[in-house]
């Protein structure tokens, strides 16, 4: 039970601090454990070391505000803690599988054609509402 007391309290931190991440030791000491400690919790809970489990929730949050705002890339780079836009593009890219920006581009593209897909089943419910009338 403490475990999960202690990793709620460090996904908080987490959260909290996107665009200033923590070291891991920083967390440690938030916590007031140890750096091995917080390393056993994060692997038996999720599989993965802080670092990392914190870098992707960076990365999910950059892809969302990717979707979600018009903010430059540079800026959502910035926002989500990383400090340069090569290094932000590398990751992304590494847990995505795309660029940033051909991600924002598929997204883009997938919410025009969802709009698409809605104008047109408008079209025929009003077509099939009018011609049973």
């Amino acid at each position: 039970m403490q475990d999960r007391h202690l990793f709620d309290e460090a996904l908080a931190l987490m959260r909290s601090n996107l665009s200033e991440p923590l070291q891991t030791g920083e967390l440690a000491a938030y916590l007031d454990i140890s750096v091995k400690k917080l390393e056993r919790i994060f692997c038996r809970r999720r599989g993965v070391l802080p670092a990392r489990f914190y870098r992707e929730l960076r990365l999910q949050q950059a892809r969302k505000l990717l979707f979600e705002s018009s903010l430059s890339i540079d800026a959502i780079g910035q926002q989500c803690g990383f400090r340069s836009a090569s290094h932000f593009s590398r990751c992304f890219k590494e847990y995505c599988g795309r660029s940033p920006r051909e991600e924002r581009t598929l997204g883009e593209r997938e919410t025009v054609t969802a709009d698409r897909f809605r104008l047109k089943a408008s079209a025929s419910e009003f077509f099939r509402v009018e011609s049973s009338l």
